[in-house]
């Protein structure tokens, strides 16, 4: 009966509209809004790389050898399972343009039948097979633009890999199978494994890796081909990759890159949630008179709560969804931009996991930082309201209870959806570090801002001595201000380190 007579006293104010709570839902929907756009693009990624792993692989299933081609056995094993076979020699070697120009290039020998799926976008626009023609006795050969600019050459020009020339063919915009070849020291040269000959850069000796990819019948097992390749060749050190999971390496720094944006932007909506805090106490100093009166005629302070919990819920639950609206809408139309700026396919759509996570962390950290100030006004006594006190009373026990409950919540949240742990319990704690710090910096700077303003030294500076009264008056604006000022620039400074540092490793 309470709970029924508390959502109809909240319906009846929530028809005053949305006045004071602007703030609570710019916040609450932009935090939101960060953590859905960051899983959604997640998702889309992975989703690519899932839907795309033979594009990405060069093939359905790969074996891979190091400073070796594969043996007569494992070549009958290949030619039993696949459809068609193509063999990738892979090395790295200097290219030199006269005597004094050169530059360190990843080198790709492929045979005639690379690549098995997909597709290279070649600039002008020519067949592979045509690029990597010989003319005139000198191979063809296609190089990544980034290498072309810095060599300074056009097509039909010259270079050389050891001391074999090759005739640049094409410029290399977009190599299909980049994602899974792992990590290079230099941009990309595609030449034809014959054409390699009498290069020098393959003899006894040299360091190079193999890897055979295999096209395989519709439907073809794996798993189960995985399981008989390794134990075939287990001593002979053969490595097996196939389209599960064709780019791990990429799989890994989407997951765990996507994984610090979420955190970052669960820190941005702490920020935020100071911003809420905020308007929540300051919306129910507006109801004051509202409050005391419904306590003089019998409403006990559990009613209060409830009826100023209800709006909450309600205007959190609007919050959310717009912030969730915002966060999957962007995405969806920055989608050709994304899709063009990355090496690997994405497939777009609404996922529903990433929007449950954002729509966790937000209705969470609604509650967590509204308790305070709605069970503050709770527990205060209507005559102590009519002083306009409304907002000095502590929480009960229960109140506490619930808000370890809630931080609990959060933690575990981001504990579960980041999938590190470590990660995510550093991140919790560094925020709830940071809010004490500023809490207790605030708490100062009251403290001192009440002693300047007592002194004679303020005497005569009417501006200033009211100025600081306010900062150190009952009120709790200025507190408000250095936590969510405080917290947003140790979010900014923390981001621009770990990205100053990430630079620096990389130069």
């Amino acid at each position: 009966m309470t709970v029924m007579l508390a959502a109809r006293i909240a319906r009846r104010e929530l028809r005053g509209g949305l006045a004071g709570f602007r703030v609570f839902l710019l916040c609450l929907a932009l935090g939101v809004a960060a953590i859905a756009g960051v899983g959604m693009v997640r998702a889309a990624i992975e989703a690519g790389l899932r839907d795309q792993g033979a594009v990405l692989l060069g093939g359905d299933a790969e074996m891979g050898f190091t400073a070796r081609y594969a043996g007569e056995d494992e070549r009958v094993f290949m030619a039993g399972v696949a459809n068609e076979v193509s063999e990738i020699v892979k090395f790295r070697s200097m290219a030199l343009v006269g005597a004094d120009t050169r530059a360190l290039t990843d080198v790709k020998g492929v045979d005639a039948a690379y690549p098995l799926t997909g597709a290279l976008v070649l600039e002008p626009a020519v067949a592979l097979a045509d690029a990597l023609a010989p003319v005139d006795g000198v191979p063809g050969a296609v190089m990544d633009r980034v290498l072309v600019d810095r060599l300074g050459l056009k097509v039909g020009d010259t270079f050389t890999l050891g001391v074999q020339a090759f005739r640049l063919g094409a410029a290399l915009m977009r190599e299909p199978d980049s994602a899974a070849g792992g990590f290079a020291l230099g941009p990309r040269t595609i030449v034809l494994t014959t054409g390699l000959a009498k290069s020098g850069l393959l003899e006894a000796g040299t360091q190079f890796e193999t890897a055979y990819r295999l096209a395989l019948p519709a439907g073809a097992d794996l798993a189960a081909l995985q399981s008989q390749a390794e134990a075939t060749f287990r001593d002979k050190g053969m490595r097996w990759a196939d389209s599960r999971q064709a780019a791990p390496g990429v799989e890994r720094f989407v997951e765990r890159i996507g994984s610090f944006l979420i955190l970052v932007g669960l820190s941005g909506l702490a920020v935020g949630g100071v911003g809420v805090s905020a308007a929540v106490r300051a919306y129910l100093e507006g109801k004051v008179a509202t409050i005391a009166t419904l306590k003089t005629i019998g409403a006990e302070g559990r009613t209060i709560f409830q009826v100023y919990l209800i709006q909450i819920a309600v205007l959190s639950g609007l919050g959310v969804v717009l912030g969730l609206i915002l966060g999957a809408g962007v995405p969806l139309l920055a989608a050709p931009w994304i899709k063009a700026s990355l090496p690997f396919p994405v497939a777009f759509g609404l996922y529903p996991l990433p929007l449950l996570e954002a729509a966790f962390y937000g209705v969470v950290t609604a509650f967590l930082f509204t308790l305070w100030p709605l069970a503050r006004s709770a527990e205060v006594r209507a005559a102590a309201l009519y002083r306009g006190a409304g907002n000095e009373g502590l929480p009960g026990l229960r109140h506490w209870l619930a808000l370890a409950v809630l931080m609990a919540a959060l933690v575990g949240g981001a504990v579960i959806f980041s999938g590190s742990a470590m990660l995510a319990l550093s991140t919790s704690g560094g925020v709830l570090g940071a809010l004490i710090l500023l809490a207790l910096a605030a708490l100062g700077l009251r403290r001192l801002a009440r002693w300047v303003a007592r002194r004679g030294f303020v005497r005569g500076r009417t501006g200033l001595r009211l100025a600081l009264g306010a900062i150190g008056g009952p009120r709790e604006e200025a507190a408000s201000v250095i936590l969510s000022l405080g917290l947003g620039l140790s979010v900014l400074a923390a981001v621009g380190q770990i990205d100053s540092n990430l630079r620096s490793a990389i130069d």
